[in-house]
């Protein structure tokens, strides 16, 4: 309907921005490396040069927005909302398929890394309730 329509393409509300601070530093945090060796500019390199800090250093920092926006999330899921839980938590949703496409590394450019075994824990071997 039209105001899940509308509530999903707001920019402006709790998860939606929670849900873009996870998806583009957890990003950054686990292709920062591989970019750079392919010679593109990446957000944790913008970051060191601005701060003047270390790559570790700013890992560190984007973990600590990371749980900020974490937390922005848990509490914007705690609100009402006007559309349905169904619409309301695909934010969620995402932001919890991003952490697990980069818990270890670049799940999403390289899934064959990490993201084989556990789309087959899930979906081949799933555990039995």
């Amino acid at each position: 309907d039209e105001t899940a329509y509308q509530w999903l393409i707001n920019t402006d509300n709790k998860l939606h921005k929670a849900l873009n601070i996870i998806a583009r530093l957890y990003d950054d945090t686990a292709t920062n490396e591989a970019e750079e060796k392919r010679g593109l500019v990446c957000g944790t390199s913008c970051y060191m040069k601005q701060y003047g800090v270390t790559r570790q250093e700013a890992v560190a920092a984007y973990r600590e927005m990371i749980e900020v926006a974490w937390k922005d999330m848990n509490e914007g899921c705690l609100e009402p909302m006007p559309v349905s839980n169904k619409v309301a938590l695909r934010p969620l949703n995402f932001a919890r398929l991003v952490l697990v496409a980069y818990m270890k590394d670049d799940g999403f450019t390289e899934p064959e890394l990490s993201m084989k075994d556990v789309i087959a824990k899930v979906l081949i071997h799933p555990i039995p309730l």
